[in-house]
């Protein structure tokens, strides 16, 4: 009898530390993923870093607008581009993985459904995916990717056009659109007040694809799906909240729990609005 109680109390002891032990290595997984995430919208995000914090080479050389969403060809929609990613592909962390065979196979001046194109999109983008949550390989599709450029303020806005000479840009504008590229200086709200890229959980598309696939706007209209959560316009992948990158480089986590009117300012980059960030 004594054997037994021993025994079952050291059962259950070793039941507490392994559950102990799974939840320990839970939460690490989740904050790495959560770590990981971020550094991936910084790596992603770094020509706007060395826009406003340039530590060498020529500045006139230096990046000066938000490239375009899409490599525009005539008469072929923006869903049938390739996506802006090409154009960052040579900023990338080259040890973490070579975009060079990636940048010799690609046809820019073909669209996305082009053979050689879809060779190359059939590659996993190891920083275009969040690792808290990554889609299940599948190689014989386009690898998807995570993060979106942001358009702006509604689900049109990725076809607002920016005024020619330069002027004001529309209040919905933001950092991304379909046909031109975004000079910094259109970006009036503030570098650090406009929102460059957002992350995503559901409705993934390929990374090299144009169109909605890489550039998406925070819809406010009404019955439009949740901002934040699982399945929603944005977030899903971190408990609590997704993480943002913005036109300075910097990368921010935001709650879900937050007010939407918040991101939805911060969508624009030339609303206007006077309100800072949180804690600002």
């Amino acid at each position: 009898m004594r054997r037994w109680a021993a025994a079952a109390a050291a059962g259950f002891v070793l039941l507490v530390a392994v559950g102990f032990v799974a939840t320990y290595i839970l939460r690490y997984r989740r904050a790495a993923g959560d770590v990981t995430c971020a550094a991936n919208l910084r790596e992603i995000g770094l020509f706007a870093a060395h826009h406003v914090d340039p530590k060498v080479g020529d500045p006139d050389r230096l990046p000066s607008e938000i490239p375009a969403g899409t490599v525009a060809l005539a008469g072929v929609a923006p869903d049938d581009r390739l996506s802006w990613f090409p154009r960052v592909l040579p900023g990338l962390d080259q040890k973490r993985q070579d975009a060079g065979p990636l940048l010799a196979g690609l046809k820019t001046l073909e669209p996305f459904p082009a053979a050689a194109n879809q060779t190359v999109a059939r590659t996993r983008l190891r920083a275009a995916l969040c690792p808290a949550d990554p889609p299940a390989a599948d190689h014989s599709a386009p690898a998807p990717t995570s993060y979106v450029g942001i358009a702006g303020l509604g689900a049109d806005a990725a076809e607002l056009v920016l005024p020619d000479p330069p002027g004001a840009a529309p209040p919905r504008a933001g950092c991304f659109r379909y046909d031109r590229p975004t000079p910094f200086s259109y970006i009036t709200d503030g570098l650090s007040q406009s929102l460059l890229l957002g992350e995503r959980s559901g409705d993934l598309g390929p990374w090299l694809r144009g169109g909605s696939a890489t550039v998406r706007g925070l819809n406010d209209a009404a019955g439009a799906g949740p901002l934040m959560a699982r399945g929603g316009q944005f977030g899903g992948t971190h408990a609590g909240g997704a993480n943002w990158g913005f036109a300075d480089g910097s990368v921010r986590f935001f709650t879900d729990r937050g007010d939407p009117r918040i991101l939805f300012a911060l969508a624009t980059i030339a609303g206007r609005e006077t309100d800072g960030l949180p804690g600002e």
